[in-house]
This record gives C-alpha cells, structure tokens and sequence, in this order.
C-alpha cells in the first residue's frame, strides 16, 4: 500500500507532470511514453477510462482497480490518489560499511567526500584523509529517474526547459545523502572537499551546463575537463558518452598502470566499455539500456529488500532469493540475468529470444505478482548483444585476442551480485574469458575515493582522456553484424 493524496488537476499537463510539480517523483523509467509501467498511480474515485497504453501496459485486474499510467492521464479536478511507497529510496548496494562512530573521531580537516554520480543511483562515500579509510558510504536513488531511465531522456528533458528542475533534484539528492553521513544538509556548504564523478550528462546537469549540444551530432560537450564547480571537484570525462565514472574506473582497476592488457565493462544504464593498458586505451559505448538496473523490466526494481536477486527453475517452477530474504516486491538487475538464463536452460525460451507459448501472453510467474515476460526477454537480449558485440569490436579494433586479456574487470551497481557462469550462459560474456572475469562493483565511486583520499592522484585521471580514444561503435558494419549475431540464444553457451 502507499498513501493517499489529494491533488487538484489541470487538464493541460499529465498526471505525472503535476505530481513532479508539486514534489511527488514517481518513478518514469520510458521518460513519459506510457511503456514501461512504472508510473501507475491509483484513482480512489472517478476513475479516468483506460486508453489503449493502459491497456497494453497494465493487467486487466489491475487497471479494474483504479490504476492508470500517470504519464498518459489529462484529468481536471480534484482527486484522491493512492501513491505507491517509494521502496527504492531503501536500495542496497554491495558497499563495505564502518561504523559512525569512526566518523566522530575524524577531524573535519581530514575530512573529505567522494560521491558517484549515476543515472539511476547516486554513492556517497566519507573518507580520512590522513588515514586513508573509508568511513561510510550511502547510497540513494536519482530522482531524476521521473524524467527517464537513461540519460538520453534527461538530455531531452534538460533541452525541452527542465534543466533547473533537474539539477534541484541533483542538489536535493545529494544533501539527503549528507544528511545521513552526519555531515551537513547542504553539500555547497560542507567545510570539505568534495570530489564528483559520473558520466558527462550527470556532472553537466549537476553544474548547469548546457546539454543542448550532448544529444545531437557530432555530440560535444562543454566541459569534460577537470574542472571545479563551487566548493565541487568534477573528474574529467572522454566524450559525451564516455565519462568520468569510466575514467574512475579504470585508475580504479589499475588499467593505466599496467602492463597487461584488460577490459573494463560497466553494467550500469549506459554500457560503456575499455580496453587497453598504460599505453593505448580504447573506449566505447554501447546502447545496453537499463535492464540490469531494473529498468525497462515489467516488475523491475532497484536492488531493494525484496528484491529478487537469484533464480533456479526446477521443474517449471521458479525457486527465488529475494534481497534481505523479504517478501518479493520486483526483480533486480541480478535476478532479471538469472531467470533469462533459467529460461533458456529450461527450453522456456528458444535460441531466438521466444518465450513458450504456455506464458507468452502473462509471463513466466516468478512470484506472486511478479513474472517475467516475453518483452522483457526482448530488453535482455538487446542488451546483452550490445555488450558481446562492444567487446568483440574493442578487442578487433586493439587487435589482440582472448588468449592476450589478462583481466575483465566487470563494473556497476550489480557487479558484486552478478553470476559471472550465467552471464557467460546467455552469450553476455565471451565463455573464453570466463576464468579471467573480476566482479569490482562500483568502481567509479572507488577511483573517486582513492582520489579523495590521496588528491596527488589527480594526474592519472587527467592522463587517461589524454590517451583515451573513443570508438563510435555505431559507425563499425561489423559492430552492426555482431550485434545481429549476439541475439540469438547460441549452441556455444554452456548451461548448468
């Protein structure tokens, strides 16, 4: 259950307009197209007739019930809504946490915090600068996620006026998070310093750059260069879509002070990728979508406490681990991997991304409430093939084989979770790598912490853009062709 409001409508802007206006931000993961389902909210009374999106979107029970896609409702008058709880504000991450404590004992002198900047989560971690330990880290929800899933939707949202709303959300967001860490409510005002990585729209919205020229061709942006923004120090990015959470990623993994050569992948909402050593680095980005951060999924969710996490179909019926062992809410990022190669292994889903018959039309049945559909098979697949296709035109374009990768290190907000043998299973991964694979988390908040920590580090993040080239994947035929190929559900995929 959530609670109830009472909210005066004006027919000329949707629901989902009005409640962001007066500070309701409803999760809208398809930025307002009424696809993804995130936005339902329920009408007490006089409840609005359903539109074919309700439809298509919503069950037949539940939009019974009152419920309908806030993105697509023109009402005028005044209504009683049920608004959803906000369980995502409870994520969890993998983070190693230390006591409060520890924070009263530091000296706001050596003090300093490190924050990542992402499209669906926003890291904050306190660090000791003199003893070089983390503190504490917390983590919350982007509430920018109202406007969008991935950041092409908030570019959108930024060029059609919304800038200012969307850097307030930034602001409010990141003051929560030092609210918790007992440091202060405002994060301009902290007597610290702060260090901020995270992909180039972010860091643009969060200092009021212009995005007018991120989302149009040749796609350049402002400022991707260390640079500071009030009491702020902003890492330095590559490109419009290959930021500084990379950047931090790879001094985090030690790309650039290595000999050998690896590969950096974060799972997160953009798909960006690297590949090289200290001499020659090569990035890209390719279009995963969210599906692993729970977007884009019909029960998909945040790594929430009840949050299904892992899956095992046994018999044709689905066996689940839910976050902190709760009563199942959705499926996160790491249980929405599972069940597709659950599916695939139970011959529920052909080589073509076919679901069986017998659940093509409601979904496979996860949990009460929960399945898992047809379409959401078709978001997996899609990204999954961008991510094998983006790693085998890296690796032709560096020109080195499987046999010369020392190490895939796997980033993101569900890298500690992610079950490296099934992400090989369904052809996400290259099953020749598989015993190179290393799960690292979030390692853009952990480069901005080493920075925090040991600010003479600076120099390797401004290095890394110098030798960093990007590769628009987009333009590579063979790119088009593997992507094409990686689809598909293939023979060489070893299933437990």
């Amino acid at each position: 259950m959530g609670k109830t409001i009472k909210i005066c409508l004006e027919g000329s802007k949707s629901l989902l307009v009005q409640l962001r206006e007066q500070g309701y931000y409803i999760p809208s993961w398809c930025g307002g197209k009424g696809t993804c389902g995130k936005c339902k909210i329920r009408f007490l009374h006089d409840v609005p007739k359903a539109k074919d999106t309700d439809r298509e979107v919503l069950s037949e029970r539940t939009a019974a019930e009152g419920w309908r896609l806030a993105c697509k409702v023109y009402a005028e008058g005044t209504y009683e809504l049920e608004v959803p709880d906000d369980n995502e504000e409870h994520i969890k991450t993998a983070e190693n946490r230390e006591e409060r404590s520890d924070i009263k004992q530091t000296r706001t002198s050596s003090a300093a915090l490190a924050v990542d900047l992402g499209t669906t989560t926003i890291a904050a971690s306190l660090v000791d600068t003199k003893s070089r330990r983390t503190l504490q880290t917390v983590t919350g929800i982007n509430h920018q996620r109202s406007y969008g899933a991935d950041v092409l939707s908030r570019i959108d949202a930024a060029n059609k006026g919304e800038g200012k709303r969307l850097q307030a959300l930034l602001h409010r967001d990141l003051n929560e998070l030092c609210t918790r860490l007992g440091i202060g409510d405002d994060i301009e005002k902290l007597s610290m310093p702060v260090y901020i990585s995270g992909n180039t729209t972010m860091e643009h919205l969060l200092a009021g750059l212009s995005c007018r020229t991120l989302g149009v061709f040749p796609y350049t942006p402002v400022d991707i260069s260390m640079h500071s923004y009030k009491n702020m120090i902003i890492l330095p990015g590559i490109s419009t879509y290959v930021g500084a959470d990379i950047v931090s990623g790879i001094v985090a993994c030690g790309m650039n002070q290595k000999e050998a050569i690896s590969i950096l992948i974060d799972l997160g909402t953009n798909g960006e990728m690297a590949i090289g050593n200290k001499d020659r680095i090569l990035v890209a980005s390719t279009a995963a979508g969210p599906a692993f951060e729970g977007g884009n999924i019909s029960c998909g969710t945040a790594g929430i406490p009840g949050a299904i996490e892992a899956v095992m179909i046994r018999d044709g019926r689905a066996e689940i681990i839910t976050i902190d062992g709760k009563e199942a809410c959705g499926i996160c990022g790491s249980g929405t991997l599972e069940t597709v190669y659950e599916l695939v292994k139970e011959n529920l889903v052909d080589e073509t991304g076919l679901l069986d018959g017998a659940y093509f039309e409601q979904g496979f049945p996860l949990a009460p409430g929960i399945t898992f559909t047809a379409r959401d098979v078709r978001e997996v697949q899609m990204a999954k093939s961008a991510i094998r296709a983006g790693i085998a035109t890296l690796m032709e374009t560096y020109g080195i084989s499987f046999d010369q990768v020392d190490t895939l290190y796997l980033a993101g907000g569900f890298g500690k979770k992610i079950n490296c043998a099934k992400a090989v299973g369904i052809g996400m991964l290259p099953v020749e790598l598989t015993e190179k694979i290393k799960a690292v988390g979030n390692s853009s908040l952990e480069g901005v912490r080493m920075l925090a920590k040991d600010p003479a580090l600076a120099g390797r993040f401004k290095h890394i853009p110098v030798i960093a080239e990007e590769i628009i994947l987009a333009n590579f035929e063979k790119f088009q062709d593997l992507y094409i190929e990686n689809m598909f559900f293939g023979k060489e995929e070893q299933y437990l």
